[in-house]
């Protein structure tokens, strides 16, 4: 699986910021080299696939996540709606693109039956494609509630007790994160590589401090959920 995730700088340090994540699974290299220019340009983070195996092998890595999967009907003559059920149960949020030169009412009634959720014959317009990606990009942001704390993906806001409360992009990011999974228990060497884009053994006691500053802010303002850790395990948030 490779990446190709925009940047920006923020007080005056270059992170990852929570664009929102596509995979696309193609195997033609001229036109999953299109849609990598052309997503990247409009500030998607894009993980690529380009055939059957490596979409096997990405759906067993325990750290992947995506809010759209743009998937090639077939890869390398294999058929990958037969792998929908196992993206659906791996990101069950993820929303479903298929692309696919087969352009028949009865072929796209059984892949939406199957669990995409969106269809797109090729030859295809890069516009329909980009307006279809905003529109399943807005579905997969859902509000995720916990206790009295709300988090909306779309607007970045976080509230506790409807009251607005501010945080920092990698503060958002640990706490969305953590909230979408309440009680799953993150290890720091996780946070490291996917949110801080570290080497798991890189020493550094940014992730405690962050999250520790998360902690008090949730407190301050009253949230009823509480982020924990054991030692040597990692971090997790519960009511």
């Amino acid at each position: 699986m490779h990446t190709l995730e925009p940047r920006v700088t923020l007080k005056g340090e270059s992170v990852s910021v929570n664009f929102p994540r596509l995979l696309v699974v193609e195997d033609e290299d001229k036109l999953l080299g299109h849609l990598v220019t052309t997503l990247t340009d409009e500030s998607y983070s894009v993980f690529t696939c380009a055939t059957f195996r490596e979409l096997e092998t990405m759906l067993s890595m325990p750290t992947a996540e995506f809010e759209v999967v743009v998937l090639d009907r077939l890869l390398n003559g294999r058929d990958s709606a037969t792998l929908i059920p196992r993206i659906k149960d791996k990101t069950p949020d993820a929303k479903i693109l298929i692309l696919s030169a087969i352009n028949t009412p009865a072929e796209k009634a059984a892949i939406l039956d199957q669990g995409a959720d969106d269809y797109l014959a090729k030859p295809f317009e890069t516009n329909e494609l980009l307006a279809r990606l905003r529109v399943l990009t807005r579905r997969s942001r859902p509000v995720m509630k916990l206790g009295n704390l709300e988090l909306d993906s779309e607007s970045r806001a976080i509230k506790v007790a409807e009251q607005t409360i501010g945080l920092t992009n990698k503060e958002y990011i640990l706490l969305r994160v953590m909230l979408r999974a309440p009680r799953k228990v993150f290890s720091k060497a996780f946070f490291s590589q996917q949110v801080w884009d570290m080497s798991s053994d890189v020493e550094s006691n940014v992730i405690e401090v962050t999250i520790n500053k998360l902690r008090r802010r949730l407190e301050d303002v009253g949230a009823t959920v509480r982020i924990k850790n054991s030692r040597n395990n990692g971090y997790w948030i519960e009511e």
